[in-house]
């Protein structure tokens, strides 16, 4: 909406230059036209400048639109390697959930070994004790001599034979059993161990992955910023680029129509001069309608006849924003006409100036405006192109006016409420 009314703007003001530029002379007219091509290869030099820049500007983003999916590209991989690293952890917790399992398998295995161990200690020792007891080898010799026949002997030696053994074998289970007992606590302690150690190394791993993806997030951050900021410079750039056109469109229009717009300009002058011609002729023929203002050369014409009644500032504790010219003792109706070559905004009743006219003009690039009030009848309409003398109405002493007069106002830039723009309009006319 704002780009929208930026552009209208802009080609009301060129528009304006057109219609209310006053054209006095061919040799004028030329110059303005020349202006006129100049501001056109102005307008499109700073917009080839602009396009120019929106060319670079495009280029800019594409190229952080690339390395954003570069960079998106790069986080995928890292995502998918922080998946597969968590993945493996939790296949590592589970097999150190499974290691811990067996090892309390284990320990309850080894309890069992070591109370074996022990009675089995308590074993060797009764027997150590008893043949410290009984004299060591001699008590096994007392065993044999001790038999009562042949047979006895066989027995005894036999029995002997198996308690002797009998030891033999159970010191043999108690160090294979220790031997067991320490291989199994080595190889599952071992195996924990490595397990530990693989999960550390992979939480290290995902550590490493999760600062790199803290990294690329803030690499896209920082891309997304730069994407944004060159979109915004671009959609500036493009509204630039949109004035400068509609600047363009409307120079190139004013262009083409500045021959046809001298044209009907002079036609009007003609037409108007034949009128005034009339006008004066009938006001000599009947003495009803008082004589036409001379056009003057100068930017602007005195706007009507008579004598000037009252000055522009301070007046009867108010600001007075014109000028009065009054009737001066003449009868029948007085002429008022456009003090320069402009367009009509407004050509209606009024409270205050009564049957009023208000014209804008463009000179030498000023916009400019006049005012006409208390005009006993309106020639003129809203939106009329009015030349520099045409007739306006006559004067009166319509709205808030103490006898027949032209209250007449010159501003420097539109008309306003506060009249704030208004000037003294005796330093374009005199009266």
């Amino acid at each position: 909406m704002k780009r929208k009314f930026l552009i209208l703007g802009i080609g009301i003001i060129i528009g304006f230059g057109s219609l209310f530029s006053p054209i006095s002379t061919t040799v004028q007219a030329a110059g303005v036209n020349n202006q006129l091509e100049d501001k056109k290869k102005d307008v499109q030099n700073k917009r080839s400048n602009v396009q120019s820049d929106i060319n670079q500007t495009q280029n800019k983003v594409n190229d952080i639109n690339a390395e954003q999916a570069t960079v998106k590209a790069e986080m995928k991989k890292i995502d998918l390697a922080i998946a597969d690293t968590s993945n493996q952890i939790r296949e590592k917790e589970a097999q150190i959930a499974e290691t811990k399992e067996e090892i309390e398998r284990l320990q309850a295995e080894i309890a069992v070994l070591k109370d074996q161990i022990q009675k089995r200690d308590e074993l060797l020792k009764e027997r150590v004790r008893s043949i410290q007891e009984n004299g060591g080898v001699i008590s096994y010799i007392d065993v044999l001599l001790g038999a009562q026949s042949f047979g006895d002997f066989i027995n005894r030696v036999s029995a002997v034979t198996t308690f002797m053994q009998a030891d033999k074998d159970l010191l043999t289970a108690h160090q294979e059993d220790k031997a067991a007992l320490d291989e199994k606590e080595a190889i599952m302690q071992k195996q924990l161990d490595g397990l530990n150690q693989k999960k550390a190394q992979l939480e290290e791993m995902k550590k490493k992955y999760d600062s790199q993806m803290a990294e690329k997030n803030n690499l896209l951050a920082k891309l997304n910023k730069q994407e944004e900021e060159m979109h915004e410079m671009l959609h500036e750039l493009e509204d630039q680029d949109a004035i400068l056109a509609a600047q363009e469109k409307a120079i190139k229009k004013e262009i083409e129509a500045w021959n046809k717009r001298q044209r009907e300009l002079e036609e009007q002058r003609k037409r108007q001069a034949a009128a005034n011609a009339a006008t004066k002729a009938n006001a000599n023929a009947t003495g009803s309608v008082g004589p036409m203002p001379t056009i003057s050369n100068g930017v602007f014409m005195n706007p009507t006849t008579g004598r000037l009644t009252s000055h522009f500032g301070q007046r009867w504790g108010t600001f007075h924003s014109g000028i009065d010219i009054g009737k001066g003792g003449r009868t029948g109706s007085v002429p008022i006409v456009a003090s320069a070559a402009g367009t009509v905004i407004r050509a209606n009743y009024d409270r205050s100036y009564g049957n009023v006219v208000m014209i804008t003009h463009v000179i030498d690039g000023q916009v400019m405006t006049t005012v006409y009030g208390h005009m006993e009848s309106l020639s003129v309409s809203n939106g009329q192109s009015v030349a520099k003398g045409q007739l306006l109405g006559y004067m009166g002493s319509t709205g808030h006016s103490t006898g027949p007069h032209l209250h007449f106002e010159i501003h420097h830039g539109p008309w306003n409420g506060g009249r704030t723009n208004s000037v003294n309009p005796l330093k374009y006319v005199s009266y």
